[in-house]
């Protein structure tokens, strides 16, 4: 059995995005000019078809610890390209079509909860 090759796809917004069914990844074209972070995140996107996307992404956050260089980096391209926030949006609307990140959605979720029920025992 022949395997599929993943295509790589440069767009001007947001960082990466993995789209296991059509065996595409998403980059930013700001990181066609970066060769190790751009295979960083691409090994990452990579991984997000063998684990759960959440436990993923903080295990991954997690090593990314022990690689100062490839952090540092991605922070100085965060803060540097603002259209790679868009990430963050539990809901895009990305070439005419919805896409939505349930697990980003869930995030956003617990992280509401916490703040009503802080909120609550605190007045």
């Amino acid at each position: 059995m022949k395997k599929k090759q993943i295509k790589v796809i440069y767009k001007k917004y947001g960082l990466a995005n993995c789209f296991p069914e059509d065996n595409i990844i998403e980059i930013n074209e700001k990181l066609k000019y970066n060769k190790p972070l751009r295979d960083y995140i691409i090994k990452h996107e990579l991984g997000h078809k063998l684990e759960f996307d959440l436990i993923y992404e903080f295990k991954d956050g997690i090593s990314l610890i022990r690689k100062p260089h490839i952090a540092l980096s991605l922070l100085h391209l965060c803060f540097t390209t603002p259209n790679i926030w868009c990430d963050l949006l539990p809901i895009q609307i990305r070439d005419k079509k919805i896409i939505y990140d349930l697990n980003l959605s869930l995030l956003y979720l617990m992280i509401l909860s916490l703040i009503f029920i802080i909120i609550h025992f605190l007045f």
